[in-house]
């Protein structure tokens, strides 16, 4: 006899009973998001050094607000959306993790 979860030998045992559960989703901590968000921005051409990010796990998915100082004479909004794709590219490949909100502002530009 088989248990209809997968295909797993039911236990004939009125005594021992299995119990089979999901994979639980690992915890992941905000601090580390926090910082693989922040280094995946320092990568696109234009973002400065300082680049600062608060990030918070809500039902498994991540909320970021990152500031982004821009080099000034890139364009605003061509850094932004690079930067924004390639974040959101890193956090899934590297942590397997959704983002549901980036919130980006632009702190300030810095001459090259």
């Amino acid at each position: 006899m088989t248990s209809i979860v997968g295909g797993v030998p039911a236990v004939s045992s009125p005594a021992a009973t299995a119990v089979i559960l999901r994979d639980a989703p690992e915890v992941t901590d905000p601090g580390a998001v926090g910082t693989i968000a922040a280094e995946a921005a320092r990568e696109i051409t234009g973002v400065g050094a300082d680049v600062q990010v608060r990030a918070r796990i809500v039902r498994g998915a991540a909320v970021l607000s990152m500031r982004l100082p821009i080099r000034y004479p890139m364009p605003v909004w061509q850094v932004s959306s690079a930067c924004r794709t390639h974040v959101l590219e890193r956090l899934r490949n590297r942590l397997d993790l959704s983002v549901r909100r980036l919130e980006i502002q632009m702190c300030e530009l810095v001459e090259l």
